[in-house]
Parts: structure tokens; C-alpha cells; sequence
């Protein structure tokens, strides 16, 4: 705490000394916690109640904001959009999807149990089109959950073509490439 409040001046005169006037403050603020923090304990102790709430200060940062007009924090659509941040998106998207069908078909698959050949039957009772776009719906997500996180652990071992600007970008367009190749031939199986 004593290294985040002592500051520095960069005169000509004092260049990288820590004028006396900052430590002084610095130990003021310091010591002013420690008390305050004694009182706390003292009070929580003769209320009899450990854990009581003490009183604090009732500031509401976003009224504060409007009565001085400031502007509100910025938003993603300000941004250019970046392949960066839509495939960090997309695959914390795609992670929660594929975990929620897998944890779902399981939990379904207790409750109402089927046999293989039953499933193949039903599946195959469906138009072409159908057929498509439901295992489109399952092998994409999946594709690229699996791409992108075998990116994210080559980013791991800091390799130098993954890391640069140039690799995070041509990896980012290969897994997409990839998604597309394998998603898609996926779905066109049987």
C-alpha cells in the first residue's frame, strides 16, 4: 500500500527522488487506515455481532456521472470490428453451446433412453435439407471450438508466429478456413 501512494517527482533538481512531503503523506494515509480499520474491529466487536454491516458512504458512481454530464462508458459497436475479438466471442459462445448440448443430451438420454437404431431411424426420416442444416448446426460449433482451442494452446507455448500480430490474424483466418472445410464436410456425411 505504502509503494501505490509515495510519488515521484521528475525535476531537474530532484530527478527520481522521493520528495520528504509524499512520504509524509504517504505514512498519513497509511497510519489513517490502520485506525480506521481498528475501529472497525473495535465496533464489530462491542456490537456483540460479528460481521455487522458498518455504515458507508452512499455514492452512486452513474448518478454522479450525469450530474456532470460525463459520457457513458463506450460500447463494442464504436469499434471497428476486429477478427480478434469476434473469434474470442464465438468461442466462448461456442464452448458454453457445445457443453450445454453435450450436458443436456445426457440428462435427456437418463430421463428418456433410446436405443441407436431407433435414433438412425428417426434421423433418417428427414428431408435432406433438414438432415443438413441440424448436423450443420452441431458440427460447426464444434469445429471451431476445437480449432480455435488448439490456437489458443499454441498461443500457449509462445510461439513466435502465433503471437505476432500477422500469426494472430493468419491463424485466426486458417481456423476459420478449417471450421468451414470440416464443419460443412461433416454435414454433407451420409
Amino acid at each position: 500500500m505504502l509503494g501505490l501512494a509515495i510519488r515521484r517527482t521528475f525535476t531537474p533538481s530532484t530527478a527520481g527522488l522521493i520528495t520528504a512531503s509524499s512520504v509524509f503523506a504517504a505514512s498519513q494515509r497509511v497510519a489513517s487506515s490502520v485506525v480506521l480499520q481498528k475501529a472497525r474491529l473495535s465496533t464489530a466487536k462491542e456490537s456483540g455481532v460479528v460481521g455487522t454491516p458498518l455504515p458507508t458512504l452512499e455514492i452512486d458512481a452513474f448518478k454522479r456521472s450525469q450530474a456532470f454530464k460525463r459520457p457513458i462508458s463506450p460500447h463494442l459497436f464504436i469499434y471497428q470490428p476486429q477478427l480478434t475479438w469476434y473469434l474470442s466471442m464465438f468461442h466462448r459462445i461456442t464452448g458454453a453451446a457445445v457443453g450445454a448440448a453435450l450436458y443436456g443430451g445426457a440428462i435427456w438420454y437418463v430421463f428418456f433412453p433410446f436405443t441407436s437404431a431407433a435414433a438412425a431411424a428417426y434421423v433418417a426420416s428427414f428431408p435432406w435439407i433438414v438432415k443438413f442444416v441440424a448436423k450443420s448446426a452441431i458440427a460447426l460449433p464444434l469445429a471451431f471450438h476445437s480449432f480455435n482451442g488448439l490456437r489458443h494452446l499454441m498461443w500457449d507455448t509462445a510461439s513466435k508466429y502465433g503471437l505476432s500480430l500477422k500469426g494472430v490474424y493468419s491463424t485466426g483466418y486458417a481456423v476459420l478456413g478449417a471450421t468451414a472445410v470440416v464443419g460443412f464436410g461433416y454435414a454433407l456425411l451420409y
